[in-house]
């Protein structure tokens, strides 16, 4: 659930040349032209343009590994991996890594005397790690033309890679390295379950309006080990993952605000995704969903019906906007009773656009038995200027 970011950003792409449009990294989140006012996706997610671009409006028949892989007819795709990490002497750690795709037109042939420069694809990449024990939030932001080798995609052998930030997938392990300044991940990957498509056989239809949907699938649950770095210190990691792969053409409804995203993996060997569809009166949209994976990979989709979600605090951003900060989930016909609280609240994401994403501690009861796990939620949408 990272379109309504994605699409933000390269809203900016397009309205200024990419060497304009970024300030120097020290700048960013300070800088007010940059401290984006909202992140209303009604403003920006303008559906003008896509008739030329592949379009997601029916299911498909998914293929593994190769759709790991780029789709270049989509519009925009993004890789996303976050985790919760165990150092050696009891450190605590969440990680994200996301890498997006975005075509600024639509594949054509490629012209063989095409200048090396000459490219449709521009790549941008979000990094952050969690320290928990120091209270600290660490954030990275990354861009690129998809030209002179700076960022790319390829099949054979398959990587994802944003200058010297990779996402690669090779004996059905997962690799991905990452850093930047004071931070730094070298991780693999296993993945204890096969991917689960969301949606209807992953087609993930966000609002009524034909197209208004990606292909989405996830790997709810990856073994991590490896090592990660902050100012100079390195730590033997060890902890769970969960990757997201989504792609298509088209924005979502013009009556949608933001969203709540959820991914959960609790002790019994169960994982739980759902999003939460914000419209602009605040109410929740009717297409908002999610699923239930068992321990064993069997999955389960769920609609808008099926989950309850209560909020039980705040967190007021210093920039501006008021996140809620601790939440009540409840699903009936699993009788799962779910509390979910964020090991820092100060996890927002001050790049060119604002959002909170961060690591969740959770617990609660299955079937009257008592559960507990871990897991990231992502908040967009609520980002406000600080009038002050």
């Amino acid at each position: 659930m990272k379109k309504g970011i994605f699409i933000i950003l390269i809203t900016l792409i397009l309205g200024i040349t990419v060497s304009q449009l970024w300030p120097p990294t020290d700048t960013i989140g300070t800088d007010p032209r940059y401290v984006v006012g909202s992140s209303r996706l009604a403003e920006l997610l303008s559906d003008r343009g896509i008739g030329a671009y592949a379009q997601a409006t029916e299911p498909r028949d998914f293929a593994f590994p190769e759709d790991h892989g780029s789709h270049p007819d989509f519009r925009h795709e993004w890789w996303y991996i976050t985790g919760n990490l165990d150092g050696e002497n009891d450190e605590r750690f969440g990680f994200e890594l996301t890498i997006f795709r975005f075509s600024l037109t639509p594949v054509h042939d490629h012209d063989p005397n095409a200048s090396a420069w000459k490219t449709n694809q521009v790549y941008i990449g979000h990094f952050a790690i969690t320290d928990v024990g120091n209270a600290n939030f660490h954030v990275a932001q990354r861009y690129a033309r998809g030209s002179l080798g700076l960022a790319g995609a390829q099949a054979d052998p398959f990587q994802i890679w944003l200058e010297d930030w990779t996402i690669k997938f090779k004996n059905d392990n997962w690799q991905i390295n990452a850093s930047d300044k004071d931070i730094a991940i070298d991780l693999t990957l296993s993945p204890l379950k096969p991917p689960v498509l969301n949606g209807i056989d992953g087609l993930s239809q966000k609002s009524s309006e034909r197209g208004n949907a990606s292909y989405y699938y996830s790997i709810p649950r990856l073994r991590t080990v490896g090592t990660l770095q902050i100012e100079n210190e390195d730590y033997s990691v060890t902890g769970l993952s969960w990757l997201d792969h989504e792609w298509g053409s088209s924005g979502l409804s013009n009556e949608h605000q933001g969203w709540d995203w959820f991914s959960i993996q609790l002790s019994d060997g169960s994982d739980l995704m759902f999003y939460s569809l914000r419209k602009n009166d605040g109410s929740r949209d009717p297409y908002s969903a999610g699923t239930w994976i068992t321990a064993d990979g069997h999955s389960v989709h769920l609609s808008n019906d099926d989950v309850d979600i209560g909020v039980e605090d705040y967190w007021d951003s210093p920039l501006g906007g008021t996140y809620p900060m601790a939440w009540h989930l409840r699903i009936p016909q699993i009788d799962l009773h779910l509390s979910l609280r964020p090991v820092l609240d100060a996890q927002e994401l001050r790049t060119t656009v604002r959002y909170w994403e961060g690591a969740v501690d959770v617990v609660g009861q299955k079937a009257g038995m008592p559960v507990e796990g871990r897991g990231y939620v992502e908040l967009t949408g609520y980002a406000r200027r600080d009038p002050g």
